[in-house]
């Protein structure tokens, strides 16, 4: 069994950093397996390209995408952390998600119904997002949440999909991020 954590954020002196922090802290605890891919350390091109020469049916066969595919054909579990922008996840995730959860490889189409081809793993999905919770339930519906767990996971199909999200960070106090961080690093460990 192995735990493959897909991390966007630029800033190493984040929250979004000490969660990951946390989670490895938790991980390692246990004698898990895992591996980290860090987008923006490995500088991934989320720069989709499709034209008469790169067509979106031949993504599978994208050698730079391929060593993504192989490490997530590897994992029983997917985290991913990531702050929500813009009540999206930033660009490099949503192009990691366009360019390596690709037809033939996360799903198919039978006839012209989609097949997800992702069973038998799980995810969690860790994100910090400044709004408050009842800004998100009320006002936005969960339209973050929705897009990843329906529109991706569930599409590509994985159905075990638990959440953590962190509301309201730019005006938690740090004796609630820590309470925050303490959280996660034991749910890790779990």
């Amino acid at each position: 069994m192995q735990t493959l954590v897909i991390y966007s954020h630029p800033n190493t002196n984040s929250l979004n950093h000490a969660i990951l922090e946390n989670v490895m802290k938790g991980l390692t605890e246990t004698n898990r397996k895992f591996e980290i891919i860090d987008l923006y350390k490995e500088k991934f091109d989320p720069i989709l390209v499709i034209d008469e020469n790169n067509r979106r049916r031949d993504l599978i066969n994208d050698p730079y995408t391929e060593k993504y595919r192989k490490k997530i054909e590897q994992a029983d579990t997917l985290i991913f952390i990531y702050p929500i922008w813009w009540y999206g996840v930033p660009a490099i995730l949503k192009g990691f998600f366009d360019r390596v959860f690709v037809s033939g490889f996360a799903f198919r189409y039978d006839g012209r119904l989609p097949k997800g081809l992702l069973k038998n793993k799980s995810a969690w999905v860790i994100y910090t997002i400044d709004s408050p919770s009842f800004f998100i339930r009320w006002f936005r519906r969960n339209a973050e949440w929705i897009v990843i767990r329906d529109a991706i996971l569930k599409f590509s199909g994985i159905k075990t999909i638990k959440k953590t999200r962190l509301t309201a960070v730019k005006h938690s106090t740090e004796k609630l991020r820590q309470k925050w961080l303490q959280k996660i690093y034991l749910m890790a460990k779990s």
